[in-house]
């Protein structure tokens, strides 16, 4: 067996596939030949927000394109996009229960980007308006971006790595499961929704990330604390990811190390509803050179086969009622490489995950309702001929939520919100469970002061015969006018999380005996705007845990326990700007993470101390060049005598170069990426590293 080192090495991997684009590179030669660039439409890709004059965020907002006949509806952050072409000097109507109706020019909202409304003159009597060039984002988001043209084919690593303190962790390469994790903290504690469905498995609490099909998500947002979200699990916050409204199009893209996909996404208006499907299929052969302790080898055993298929229905049954369904379904099969130093040559893994989502949201005078009802099912079959083992795991899930959002007079705002959860599984490893969940959180606003709020939070958390939890929390958020200090917000909140299926039950090292985990978080977190220079968002956090749950060897096997008590306090900064007049946009983040298990006085496992990120978006004309830089600092994977086991620091670039050719049928864009182009050898979870430089070709036809 070979010997662990305390440190990883950073050798060059040798050896790298190449040719493996030469079946799409005549593809180059097509658009000159097969396109015309005579077009009377716009192919860009329309991206915006709808905000009221002081800046603050208008939820779904009605755009309707008179000519193009398009209808988009921005979501709960105000977000819209569209990637499909839209008629030269179209109009755009824009509606808003509440607010005026606004008409503006196609071409301008290009530019701005940024809807601002006026409330309705109903609402003028008692609402002090005071308008604000300063662009602005909810405080509460802390990273948001939107996929561009020309990064068709990016992993999911590199869309999320623009959230501060965050951290991926995978089990090496494409076949390996991928979650992450804020702030050094457990991936059960960062709840992840897809299109506002929970994506968590009860059994472990996490997200495997690897079950989302690249193509599938369109957006992400993060929200570091949220006040009536957090509860039960969202200790680290609440990443959305959303699949967003393509145009329709055909994709395909091969790479290094055998990758092979392809995607068809269709969207059409069909007797009403605005419909989307989308299937694919992905293939990757996965086996790359490593270099580990001095010696050379070759991953064996990392194939991943993925099949998916998703749709999406919404439709405006009244000016103020809406209905959207979303429905996604992903099935892999792989292969299980091992650790390096006890490769695994025969183990393979069938999975699958079926998500159903069903939103209903009305519009009132003063307020809104949504109603969510969504289903999670997942399944998962291990089998392992050398030792005999197989192992069976089937969950499901059914949630149902309301909530409601009303205005009461002219200084307070009432949020509440109800949640029913049902989680079962039937495994042969934790046996058949189930356990019935209920949660109520009363939220109400109260602005002082002008535009000064405060938000006291009562939240309510029972489980027959488990748990009862009562917590609270409390919110201010000051607007401010100080130079370019334009908001200042303060926070303070309880959470906890109850143990997992895994933690109680599993055989062997299930621990019915284990403390849900308690967490006390404050924020503080403020905003600067320097106009064409961009915004500057800081943040701090601190989270207080006691009983944090951490699984350890014990003898033959791992077992979880509680640590009686651990900090975690994060210092953060975010950069943002976008230049449209000059076709460019840019961010950086930095982060500081102190972590500390106050029984052995170390730093938590898999917390690094800093993290950071860089990178930007330049379309010239129809070029599109993006950049990335991100980096993850030291940190311990596992405890030891006389020197902790660590995995080393690693900063990665990547990078991709695109070319729309516009035509009167559509548009081609050709996409060329490479990731971890300095060839860095590097892990996530010791004993699983990651492949070494590769690329990827892909062509996209869209209309």
């Amino acid at each position: 067996m070979m010997r662990l080192r305390t440190r990883t090495h950073s050798n060059i991997s040798p050896n790298l596939r190449r040719g493996f684009f030469c079946a799409l590179s005549a593809l180059v030669l097509l658009p000159a030949i097969v396109l015309s660039t005579e077009s009377n439409t716009n192919n860009s890709i329309l991206q915006g927000q709808t905000l009221d004059l002081n800046g603050k965020i208008i939820p779904y907002v009605s755009l309707i394109f008179q000519e193009s006949e398009v209808f988009l509806l921005s979501d709960e952050y105000g977000h819209f996009s569209y990637g499909s072409s839209l008629i030269e000097k179209d109009s755009v109507f824009i509606q808003r229960i509440g607010y005026k109706n606004r008409i503006i020019g196609a071409d301008d909202l290009f530019h701005s980007r940024i809807i601002r409304l006026t409330p309705d003159i109903i609402m003028m009597e008692t609402v002090e308006v005071e308008a604000d060039r300063k662009s602005s984002q909810n405080l509460a988001v802390l990273g948001h971006h939107t996929k561009t043209q020309g990064s068709a084919t990016v992993d999911h690593k590199n869309m999320l790595a623009r959230i501060p303190g965050i951290s991926i962790k995978s089990y090496g390469g494409p076949a390996g499961i991928s979650t992450l994790s804020m702030d050094g903290g457990p991936s059960s504690h960062t709840i992840v929704l897809v299109n506002g469905i929970d994506i968590s498995s009860a059994q472990n609490g996490e997200a495997d990330l690897s079950q989302l099909p690249l193509p599938l998500i369109e957006s992400m947002s993060y929200i570091p604390y949220d006040i009536t979200q957090s509860g039960n699990g969202g200790i680290d916050g609440v990443v959305k990811l959303e699949m967003g409204d393509q145009p329709t199009h055909l994709n395909l893209s091969q790479g290094s190390f055998g990758h092979r996909a392809f995607d068809i996404y269709l969207n059409n208006q069909i007797s009403g509803f605005w419909t989307s499907l989308q299937v694919g299929q992905r293939h990757e052969e996965g086996n790359y050179p490593v270099s580990w302790d001095g010696d050379e080898s070759r991953r064996a055993n990392n194939q991943l086969d993925q099949r998916f298929a998703a749709l999406t229905l919404r439709k405006m049954l009244r000016d103020d009622l809406y209905w959207q369904l979303t429905a996604m379904s992903s099935q892999q099969s792989r292969g299980v490489a091992g650790l390096l130093w006890s490769p695994d040559p025969i183990s393979h893994r069938n999975d699958q995950l079926t998500l159903l989502g069903n939103s209903l949201g009305w519009i009132r005078r003063y307020g809104s309702s949504h109603l969510h009802m969504t289903v999670r099912h997942s399944k998962e079959k291990y089998t392992n001929p050398y030792l005999n083992i197989g192992s069976d795991h089937r969950l499901q899930g059914y949630h149902i939520t309301l909530t409601d959002e009303r205005q009461i007079g002219h200084r307070l705002e009432l949020n509440s919100d109800i949640r029913l959860n049902l989680d079962e599984i039937t495994s042969l490893n934790t046996d058949n469970r189930s356990r019935k969940t209920f949660i109520g959180a009363l939220a109400p606003t109260v602005r002082i002061l002008k535009n000064l709020k405060f938000t006291p939070t009562l939240k309510l958390h029972f489980s027959p015969d488990l748990y009862k939890e009562i917590l609270n929390d409390f919110q201010i958020r000051i607007p401010l006018n100080w130079g370019p200090l334009s908001q200042l917000a303060w926070s303070q909140g309880e959470v906890f999380k109850y143990p997992t299926f895994n933690d109680l039950y599993w055989e062997p090292g299930g621990n019915p005996a284990l403390k849900p985990e308690e967490t006390l978080v404050t924020t503080l977190q403020s905003r600067f705007e320097f106009g064409t220079m961009g915004s500057l968002s800081l943040q701090w956090q601190k989270k207080d845990s006691d009983n944090l749950i951490q699984w350890m060897p014990v003898l033959s096997y791992w077992q979880p326990g509680n640590v009686q008590s651990a900090t975690r306090e994060s210092r953060k900064a975010l950069w943002q700007i976008d230049l449209p007049a000059y076709q460019f946009s840019a961010f950086a983040h930095y982060s500081l993470i102190k972590t500390m298990d106050h029984d052995l006085n170390l730093p938590l496992r898999y917390a690094p101390e800093k993290t950071s990120a860089l990178g930007f978006t330049w379309t010239p004309s129809q070029f599109e060049l993006n950049m990335q830089y991100n980096y993850v600092s030291d940190r311990i994977s596992m405890y030891g005598y006389p020197e902790d086991v660590t995995l080393t620091a690693s900063g990665l670039w990547s990078g991709s170069m695109a070319h729309t050719w516009n035509g009167r049928r559509g548009r081609l864009t050709l996409v060329i990426s490479a990731d971890n182009l300095e060839d860095i050898s590097y892990e996530t979870i010791k004993g699983y590293p990651e492949p070494g430089r590769s690329f990827r070709i892909a062509t996209k036809f869209s209309q």
